[in-house]
């Protein structure tokens, strides 16, 4: 038997889930349907907390909408698979997050690739375009229009009297701002219902945000995120919110670099981080502004070098091979004693024309047994500097078979080339006589300052290295001074590449080769 007062009480209740029906279909703000509910739990008696409230309009915003049909055992599934918009960076027709530290160029970087779709470029930092740029319809609540009307002048996106151009179709800033509330998530899903498959770039999610009094550290944070891909989502809307870094990040990927919670790149299907290539020294200024982009999430990674410049950003190639031959050459950097010596004698011996060595010549260098050259070899590898590179046949070697070993060549190409923007450079826009698809002239003058001669192959210089200048180094091709590959001294299969003159490398200030010990003896040599 059930007692009456239980009856009651889910009378009580039942009516409380049906009146937070009624306050949503007469209530379209969301602070007020939680009070109005909780005046009305008060009026029948019945008080309850505010995060009841909001479970009971949830539920009852659930029973409204109804459920929606699932795809049933036998039926046919999509395989279309999720198309790029930009390769490797921008995944069309879903969420992408952009997550990087202050002062990047993550808006920027947007910006150029929005203008460079729109231009007919096919590419954008050595990234396939694909498709028509859509309508682009910009939240970039963060920023002032002054700002905003900065970025879209480099890169082309306003006409000569000012006015925006391109294919923004609308823009909110700092001074006429957008937040993701009920309303504003509403506003943009009726723009995504009249303007299928456009991109939406949100300046940032912490901005669009704020009144909402969102703990960063909550799990609950992504709350709107999630609400405006569901609302875009129906229309084939590509989302592209920028957020971003914790303070401490250093490398590392997109989710745990992300401020606050990991639920927001959870919810994202491709997570973008850009980060610094090399982090200042604690107090210092940063003179490398290099940025490494990778891509995390539900597609094949991408990593890039490149470069924001006064007139827009370039591409330094393929930032996987840049970080190898960087961690490469620190760890050799690093090494001392008898993995030193190995090392050092193997890389001599390579670039003398590509020779392996044995464990019995290495034996002779190192001054120790086989057993302990082993170690020191294995350590090596494990640091990934050298390779077994087959091994002597036991007639010539007289006995055991002996190992060979190599050194791990760094790559030819490290650092990658100067990034071309192609024929449609946004700037053109503002030089008279050009047209958006006429060429600029070449520049055949080369880029050292006039009068004074790029450096020949061979010259010895300093390359800038955490925070200070080390010698050792050789030109291999100064060509262009933004752009100079240099190879160590003594081991030329480890070079580096897009050296700028003057901040990442400069002419030796000191002789890169160790001085002859003195003598006090000052008799003739060959006096008998």
């Amino acid at each position: 038997m059930i007692p009456e007062s239980l009856k009651d009480h889910k009378e009580l209740l039942n009516r409380l889930e049906h009146h937070a029906s009624i306050v949503l279909s007469n209530e379209e703000d969301a602070l007020r349907r939680s009070q109005l509910l909780r005046l009305y739990a008060d009026e029948v008696g019945f008080p309850i907390t505010e995060k009841t409230a909001a479970i009971l309009l949830l539920r009852a915003q659930g029973a409204v909408s109804g459920v929606c049909l699932p795809r049933m055992r036998g039926e046919k599934m999509d395989t279309t698979p999720t198309p790029w918009a930009w390769e490797g960076v921008i995944m069309a027709g879903t969420f992408n997050l952009l997550v990087a530290p202050p002062k990047v160029g993550k808006s920027a970087l947007m910006v150029g690739m929005i203008s460079a779709w729109f231009h007919g470029e096919d590419a954008y930092l050595g990234q396939p375009l694909h498709g028509v740029c859509p309508k682009v319809f910009i939240v970039g609540t963060d920023q002032p229009e002054s700002d905003w009307h900065t970025l879209f002048k480099r890169e082309g996106l306003v006409d000569r009297e000012g006015n925006m151009s391109g294919p923004v179709e609308m823009l909110w800033h700092t001074g006429a701002p957008l937040h993701l509330t009920e309303g504003g998530i509403a506003h943009l899903g009726e723009i995504a219902e009249a303007n299928p498959g456009a991109l939406f770039l949100l300046d940032s999610y912490h901005a669009c945000c704020a009144p909402l009094g969102l703990e960063e550290a909550a799990s609950s944070f992504d709350g709107p995120a999630r609400q405006l891909a569901e609302a875009v989502a129906p229309y084939k809307a590509t989302l592209a919110m920028i957020h971003h870094t914790n303070k401490s990040v250093s490398g590392g990927n997109a989710t745990n670099a992300s401020r606050g919670s990991n639920a927001l790149p959870a919810a994202a299907s491709l997570t973008i981080l850009m980060n610094w290539f090399k982090q200042p020294a604690e107090g210092q200024t940063q003179n490398d502004h290099r940025v490494v982009l990778k891509t995390q999430g539900r597609a094949k990674g991408t990593t890039l070098l490149i470069e924001l410049q006064d007139d827009g950003w370039i591409h330094h190639g393929d930032g996987e091979s840049v970080l190898a031959a960087e961690a490469m050459q620190e760890a050799s950097d690093e090494l001392q004693g008898r993995q030193a010596d190995i090392f050092d004698h193997m890389c001599e011996r390579w670039a003398a024309g590509e020779f392996p060595v044995s464990t019995n010549e290495l034996q002779e260098i190192a001054k120790c047994n086989a057993s302990k050259v082993l170690r020191a070899l294995r350590a090596l590898e494990k640091k990934g500097l050298v390779y077994q590179h087959g091994q002597l046949e036991v007639l010539v070697a007289g006995g055991r078979p002996q190992f060979l070993w190599a050194p791990i060549e760094a790559s030819r190409d490290i650092g990658g080339s100067r990034g071309e923007r192609g024929n449609t450079s946004r700037a053109l826009h503002e030089e008279i006589g050009f047209t958006p698809k006429t060429p600029k002239p070449p520049n055949t003058l080369g880029s050292f300052v006039e009068g004074f001669l790029p450096p020949t192959p061979g010259t010895p210089v300093e390359l800038h290295r955490n925070g200070d200048w080390s010698n050792g180094w050789v030109v291999v091709d100064a060509s262009n001074a933004d752009s100079v590959k240099a190879a160590k001294l003594g081991n030329a299969n480890i070079t580096v590449g897009s050296l700028r003159w003057d901040l990442d490398v400069r002419l030796c200030q000191s002789s890169p080769f160790k001085a002859a010990p003195e003598t006090s003896d000052t008799s003739d040599l060959f006096d008998f």
